[in-house]
Parts: structure tokens; C-alpha cells; sequence
């Protein structure tokens, strides 16, 4: 949400005290809402607090009593980039909708929360949220959601803007250490479980960016040109999972135009898709600022954020009076937000008259609270992406005594982060990795450091090491996507130097996406931790000395070159007439479908990824050969660990769907997947439930989703490239 319209907004001194200028709130001790209720001279005169009613009979009365000018008061908010309080005490935000106190209308208070509560104060800063995709586990991102949304409660907030999960079209997008990846079913199903952790608190979660909002070159004109079925298929799919499975409260529509209609005001988009079709029964907000007309309010926005440029009282008046809009438009659009505002109790709480607002308790967040999760996140996050043995590291490497250790690059004292919307302040310093193995190592070994930036001095510490572990890092950053795939030069220089100095080289980077290792073949391990946030110096140690054995998959190809993708063309990405419009014409075959479907050999598949002991998993097996196009299908696979330590794996489900003429289906799709942790020697048998919605296609003709009749081809394996069986069924 980083533009120069909100920079130039914030210039304009309207948006209240900044958070750096504001003073500490104190808590306050208020009735919770479970407690709270009104009395009935309090119902009779405001009838829609009766809790007695459902969300939608609430609503309906409200916006029956509710005037013109009230009306639009509801259709925009007010925000701060950097974090904004409402009044001095009052809870910090990033966006808000003022109170209506005379209608009793609480304030509507936001903040950003891809990884973390960010509204310039402090709160947990979770390791980039493509390490839940990583962990290919939910119940990790539901954890991962649930701290976002307890931190937020404990500052008085209401909604948060998250999670972000926009399909990684491209490697080099700006935004891929915010994702979650490039299989829809993977980052559908985390959005999910990351969305029910966090509203699971009372806080409501924010899918965003709706929709084919796939880079950040010319983001906030470029013109997204996809066909029908890859954007119902492809684009829509993970927000159509994350709508079923975890009703979210809001949708945050997105910069881009979608096929020449702007994503804010696409009535195609935001109601014959994303309400009728996907079954969305919240609110949609801008992007900052991503509104182009009053008629967008028609169309199915919400709520202009960060302010009234085209939804003030003058502007609603003129499109009514040219027929291009009705007074019933708004409020049909007003409703969905207070349906939302009900669902989640927020009139349920005792007003202060002294604030003109409900009561809220706003307390500073514990600092040690969500370092559990953001530590777990890291560790079941981090993929070993190479390892000839070297890992684990400890006190002696093969069978000698280890005296020094020479560690490389700052990523080691103070870990990389992403820019932007993700950039979370920690109310605790986040840990070194340095001091972390150094109490893992012990007195006797010495921790040596160097600088990145210095090759020749790195050569000549490394001859005098045991072995050397370097720090790669590498910044991705809202508002820029990256030239290339490659590290920094100096980074490619630290590694081969310290290579080239001593042979028991490791890498551990640090990195919000693909990245290219020409080094690849001289190192002796690469683990890969992404951006660890607050708790990374200590669970980057346990990896390493094996505390904790990796589990993390590639949730996104890692490609051999710097053209090795789809969308590789200048008129793919960022785009033809000079970047303002991106041409979708790899269709379907995006990310691992295109690799598998054209036989191509990436530096590391999606789904792959190491551990410190050995796993077989085996051809799938299915309960039934045939069934319906409405049933589930059944899928076991057995995994073994057939090593000798204790280990965490991810067997993955794909298929191959029938092909008919005009209907071309990629080579694997991801269809089911699931973790386990198997003692040495242990074997477990999973059985996974394929849901039809995995196994059907968009038909253009019928524009609905549709299971194919034919044969549906089965497998199973530890990545995408390494799968094994053909189990067929066949829906009649």
C-alpha cells in the first residue's frame, strides 16, 4: 500500500497524531464483550444492539435509521502509512472508519498484518509468511494467524490486512516473501487456515490483493490481461478456497485493471465472481488508493481507502443523478460492512461517551508471547536445499575436533527482512545467530566473524576455520520487483571466497524467494530460512546443529537461469507498452505446470526439500476406481522414515486431469497434501481427501467450475519432479 498518493495524504496533517509522536495508551479495564449487555432503554432507542438478532437483522436495522450523509460516512476511510492513532490514547492504526456515535456505529480500526500487526508500534514480527507455505502445514499458519490476531486485539484493533497470497506468477515479483507460493490449492488452503487463526481472536482477517495482482512494476496502472479460464482456474482459485473454507470479513481489491476494468470497480470481479460465484459474504476495501469512480461503490466496493477521493457526498449525488448509480447501491453496500461488523461483535461492547467510541482495552503486547510461533514458523519453514553430509554442524566434523568456526555476513548479527507492508517493529531485539551457536558450540571453539564485504580478508579467515557457515542475503521489497534472480555481487563473492579458502563451506540464506546459486556445486550445504523475523538467530542454530531436523518444502520453483519461467517475456512480465500491460499467455501453465508440462529441469522443483534423515513415500493408493463428479476421492499413501533420526515429511498428492479437444490440462496439479513426524524405522499410512473443487476445470461455455468426465491420473511424492504411480480413476 506504499504509494505517493499516501505519502502525499499524509503531508496534508488530516489524519490525526502519528504513532512515533503518540503518547503511550494506558490500558483500560473494560467489560469484555462476552459480558456486555445492553439495557433495554439502550435497545429501544438503538434496536440493532439487541444481540438477540442475527447479524443481518442488526444490520438491516441500522441502515434503515441511517441518513444520506451517514450512509456515506460508511463508504471511506481515513489512514496513515506509517501508523495513526484516532485521538491521543486511542488505538494505533494504519486505516480507519470514524465512529457515528449518535447512531452508536463504534470506529472501524485497521492495520497491515501480512506477518505481523504493523501500524508503527511494536508487535511480534513473524518470519515472512511464505515460510507457512514452506511448512506445508496448517496447523502452523493457523498458529501463525492466531498470534497476528492477538497482538492486534491487545492494541485495540478491529481488522487486519492479511493474509496476502497473490500466486507468484513471476520469481522475480517483489512480493513473493509475502505469499504463498505458486500452486493455488497450496496458498488457498494456508490462506484458509492463516484466516481462522486469526479471526478465530475476534480481529477480522483481510484476503488481499484481489485479484491478478502478480507484480509490483506499474502496479497501480497496469492493465492484467488473462483469459477467462486461467483467471477463474488459476487466479480466483485460492481466494475461492480461503472464501469456503474460512469465511473471511474482508477482501482487499487490488491496484490493476483486470482485462481493462479496474480491479476495485469490476463488477464481473467483485460480484459475479467474488460474492455470487466464490460466495463471499464480507466487505471489499482498496488498495491504497485503488478506487476510480463512485460507481465502483455499485460495482461492489465497500469502503475507499485511504480516503473520500470518489466517494464523498458530492460524488455519490452526481452518479445518482445521472443514473449511473441508486441510494439503494450504497446502502446494500453498507450493509455488508456492518453484517461484518455485527458477525464480529463490535457493537457489543459498553460505549464511552468520553471517547465517542466503544470501549476498548489497549495494553502492549507481551514481548515473549508469539516468539514460540515465530521461531516454530522459521524452523518448520526453513527448506536444506543441499547437504553432502556436512549438516548437521556441532563440535567435531568428520571424526576431528573442531577449534574454529568462521561465520560471513550480517544477515549472521541481524537478519533480513521484507519491505513494506510486511515490515513488523519486534518489542524484542531479534536474536543473533552468532550468539546462538556460540552457546551451542561452547567456550573451546571459537565464533569468528567477517564482513560480506570483503573477499580477499574472507579467503584468508576461511583457510584458518574448520569450517565456515555464510549468510546470503538478498531484499525483496513491496513496490519493486527484482531485476534478476541473483544475489548481490558481493554476496556471490562472499560465498565463492569463502569457498575457495575452505572446502566445509555452508550457505544459509536469506531470501523472500528464487534466488540463483552459480556456487552451488563448491559449497557443502545451502539452508534456505527465508526472511526468520524476531526469533531467527535461535532457530536458525537449531537447524544447523540438528536440534531441529529441516522440514520445509519448496512452496515455489527454484529455476536454473535467469529466463527459466513462464512469463518470461517482456511482454509476459512486467508487461507490453512499456510495463502497464502484462500479458497472461502462458494461461494455465504457471509455475510448476509449466516446468512439468514442458519438460523442463528447474534448479529445485516445488515440493522438494531435505532433511537429516531419509523418507520413502509410496504410490498412491485409492478407495474407489470410479465415482460421481460430485464425490470425493480418496487417496492413501504410506511414508517410512528410513533413516535414523527422528523427521517431519510432506507427502504430496497430484493428478493429471483428462484432456479433451480445446481443453489442455497440465502434466501435475497439487491436489492434497499433509505433514508427519516418524520416528527412525516408523511407517504411517495418510489417507487424503481430494474434493471435487481440486479436480475440476472452468468451463468458458457454462462459466462454472466443472469435474471433466474421464480418467484422473494419481501420484505421489516428496516433490513435484520425484512422483511415482499412476492410479487411475474415472469419473463417469
Amino acid at each position: 500500500m506504499l504509494t505517493a498518493a499516501v505519502v502525499a495524504l499524509l503531508a496534508t496533517g488530516g489524519l490525526g497524531m502519528s504513532a512515533a509522536a503518540s503518547p503511550t495508551a494506558p490500558p483500560t479495564a473494560v467489560v469484555s464483550a462476552a459480558a456486555y449487555q445492553p439495557s433495554a432503554e439502550e435497545i429501544a432507542t438503538w434496536p440493532w444492539l439487541d444481540q438477540s438478532k442475527t447479524p443481518e437483522q442488526r444490520a438491516q436495522l441500522l441502515v434503515d435509521a441511517m441518513n444520506e450523509d451517514q450512509l456515506v460516512h460508511m463508504l471511506h476511510g481515513y489512514s496513515s502509512l506509517i501508523g495513526t492513532r484516532l485521538k491521543p490514547g486511542g488505538p494505533p492504526s494504519i486505516g480507519y472508519i470514524r465512529a457515528i456515535p449518535e447512531l452508536r456505529i463504534p470506529a472501524l480500526v485497521m492495520s497491515d498484518g501480512p506477518s505481523g500487526l504493523r501500524n508503527g508500534e511494536k508487535a511480534t514480527a513473524l518470519p515472512a509468511p511464505i515460510t507457512q507455505a514452506a511448512s506445508f502445514n496448517k496447523d502452523l499458519a493457523y498458529a501463525y494467524g492466531k498470534t497476528i490476531g492477538q497482538d492486534a486485539a491487545d492494541r485495540g484493533q478491529d481488522l487486519i490486512f492479511g493474509p496476502g497470497f497473490n500466486l507468484a506468477r513471476n520469481p522475480q515479483a517483489g512480493r513473493t516473501f509475502e505469499y504463498f507460493g505458486e500452486d493455488p490449492f497450496l496458498a488457498g488452503s494456508m490462506a484458509a487456515a492463516n484466516t481462522r487463526g486469526l479471526q478465530d481472536t475476534g480481529i477480522m482477517a483481510t484476503l488481499k490483493n484481489y485479484v491478478a495482482n502478480n507484480q509490483e512494476t506499474n502496479r497501480t496502472l497496469n492493465n492484467s490481461q488473462v483469459d477467462d479460464r486461467t483467471l477463474h482456474e488459476i487466479y480466483e482459485m485460492p481466494f475461492r478456497i480461503a472464501i469456503q473454507q474460512a469465511e473471511p470479513a474482508a477482501v482487499m481489491c487490488a491496484y490493476n485493471k483486470i482485462n481493462g476494468k479496474t480491479a476495485c470497480g469490476s463488477k464481473e470481479t467483485l460480484i459475479d465472481d467474488l460474492r455470487n460465484l466464490h460466495g463471499f459474504g464480507g466487505f471489499v476495501v482498496t488498495d491504497y488508493p485503488a478506487a476510480w469512480s463512485p460507481t465502483d461503490i455499485k460495482n461492489g466496493l465497500n469502503v475507499e481507502l485511504p480516503g473520500s477521493f470518489w466517494t464523498t457526498k458530492s460524488q455519490i449525488n452526481r452518479a445518482v443523478s445521472k443514473g449511473q448509480m441508486t441510494w439503494d447501491d450504497v446502502r446494500g453496500r453498507v450493509k455488508e460492512t456492518l453484517v461484518q461488523m455485527f458477525r464480529f461483535k463490535m457493537f457489543d461492547h459498553p460505549w464511552d461517551e468520553k471517547e465517542a467510541d466503544r470501549a476498548r482495552t489497549i495494553t502492549e503486547v507481551p514481548p515473549e508471547r508469539g516468539n514460540a510461533v515465530a521461531q516454530r514458523a522459521v524452523e518448520e519453514g526453513a527448506v536444506l536445499m543441499k547437504n553432502d553430509g556436512m549438516l548437521p554442524i556441532g563440535t567435531t566434523l568428520e571424526g576431528k575436533s573442531v577449534s574454529r568456526v568462521l561465520i560471513v555476513g550480517s544477515g549472521a548479527k541481524k537478519p533480513m527482512s521484507g519491505g513494506g507492508s510486511s515490515n513488523v517493529t519486534s518489542p524484542v531485539a531479534s536474536d543473533s545467530a552468532i550468539d546462538a551457536l556460540k552457546k551451542r558450540l561452547g567456550p573451546e571453539i571459537e565464533v569468528a566473524y567477517h564482513s560480506e564485504w570483503d573477499p580477499v580478508g574472507i579467503k584468508r579467515e576461511a583457510a584458518k576455520a574448520d569450517y565456515v557457515i555464510v549468510f546470503a542475503t538478498q531484499i525483496s521489497t513491496e513496490l519493486i520487483d527484482r531485476p534478476n534472480l541473483d544475489f548481490l555481487p558481493h554476496i556471490h563473492n562472499a560465498v565463492s571466497a569463502a569457498a575457495k579458502g575452505n572446502a566445509n563451506t555452508v550457505v544459509v540464506v536469506q531470501a523472500g524467494g528464487p534466488v540463483l546459486m552459480p556456487w552451488l556445486d563448491k559449497v557443502r550445504g545451502v539452508l534456505n530460512v527465508f526472511y526468520p523475523g524476531q526469533a531467527a538467530g535461535e532457530a536458525t542454530a537449531r537447524l544447523l546443529t540438528g536440534e531441529v531436523n529441516p522440514s520445509g518444502r519448496l512452496p515455489q520453483t527454484f529455476p536454473a537461469t535467469n529466463s527459466q519461467f513462464p512469463a518470461n517475456t517482456r511482454a509476459q512480465f512486467p508487461g507490453a507498452k512499456a510495463g502497464f500491460e502484462a500479458r497472461y499467455t502462458e494461461g494455465i501453465m504457471m509455475g510448476y505446470r509449466w516446468y512439468e508440462t514442458l519438460g523442463q529441469k528447474p534448479a529445485f522443483p516445488f515440493g522438494f526439500g531435505l532433511s537429516y534423515t531419509t523418507f520413502d513415500v509410496s504410490e498412491p493408493s485409492l478407495a474407489a476406481a470410479s465415482g460421481s463428479a460430485t464425490e470425493p476421492v480418496k487417496v492413501s499413501v504410506t511414508v517410512r522414515n528410513t533413516g535414523d533420526r527422528a523427521g517431519a515429511v510432506a507427502p504430496q498428492v497430484y493428478v493429471k486431469k483428462p484432456e479433451r479437444a480445446g481443453l489442455q490440462t497440465p502434466a501435475k496439479e497439487l491436489v492434497a497434501f499433509d505433514k508427519v513426524t516418524l520416528a527412525p524405522g516408523e511407517e504411517r499410512t495418510l489417507t487424503m481427501s481430494v474434493e471435487a473443487l481440486q479436480l475440476s476445470v472452468w468451463n468458458t461455455a457454462t462459466q462454472a467450475y466443472e469435474v471433466p468426465a474421464g480418467t484422473f491420473v494419481f501420484s505421489a511424492g516428496l516433490d513435484v519432479a520425484s512422483t511415482k504411480g499412476a492410479a487411475s480413476y474415472r469419473v463417469k
